[in-house]
């Protein structure tokens, strides 16, 4: 297995040059965190970004009720946090681990500097990030003219995409409630448990405990739109 083989090719750890990554894996320091562990919080100041090694982490803003939304899940191989780095402001969003986990802690002005002499990894993370405006555009755009039951399967595709084992392995890699599932679909929790009502009819899902497992990913990956990536960066 090389070091690549870790991550999904799409994710920023997975798409750079074998080199440039074992650099930037080098810097910082490894932490392992448990279920429910906060990485960054809304409003602190941006001192450092995480890379994501190993599990599943869920990303939060703030609504003006005071309560939180979540509006992204992030896996093995992405980078949270570097937005606020490259402002030098504080952070908009908070994000937590979701069972256990590993990541690594590099200080703001450790990882700028590498990003200066390295323009390889500049270019990936400007393009991971450009990724991720993509997405909030189109969620805003076409996404959100979409029926729900394609939006639902556009959530469950991508979720399946990022895991490295979802060939063998249909169950959802991370733990989402309804209402975790209606806030990335843009819809009602009513509207979500509807439509998995039908996917079960269909044989496409089944559903537990703050589990869905896809029982037909070819059938979801064609009501998302697509039977290959779904272009989607949660």
């Amino acid at each position: 297995m090389t070091t690549a083989s870790r991550w999904p090719p799409a994710s920023l750890l997975g798409g750079l040059d074998e080199r440039v990554r074992r650099e930037l894996l080098g810097l910082g320091q490894s932490i392992r965190v448990r279920d429910g562990d906060r990485l960054l919080r809304a409003g602190d100041p941006a001192t450092h970004v995480y890379l994501l090694l190993l599990g599943w982490f869920k990303v939060h803003a703030n609504r003006p009720s005071g309560d939180e939304a979540l509006i992204a899940v992030r896996s093995g191989g992405d980078l949270v946090g570097e937005l606020a780095a490259f402002e030098g402001r504080p952070r908009t969003v908070s994000v937590r681990a979701c069972g256990p986990g590993v990541v690594r802690r590099i200080d703001r002005e450790d990882f700028l500097a590498f990003l200066t002499q390295h323009g390889p990894a500049l270019r990936a993370v400007l393009r991971a990030v450009s990724e991720k405006h993509r997405w909030v555009t189109r969620r805003l755009t076409e996404f959100a003219g979409y029926a729900v039951r394609r939006r639902v399967a556009c959530v469950l595709a991508e979720l399946l995409e990022k895991d490295l084992r979802h060939q063998t392995a249909t169950a959802i890699p991370v733990q989402l409630s309804q209402a975790e599932l209606a806030a990335l679909a843009g819809t009602s929790v009513p509207s979500v448990q509807r439509v998995l009502r039908q996917f079960r009819t269909e044989g496409l899902v089944e559903t537990r405990y703050r589990r869905v497992v896809v029982t037909d990913v070819a059938g979801v990956a064609r009501l998302a739109g697509t039977e290959q990536a779904v272009e989607c960066v949660w």
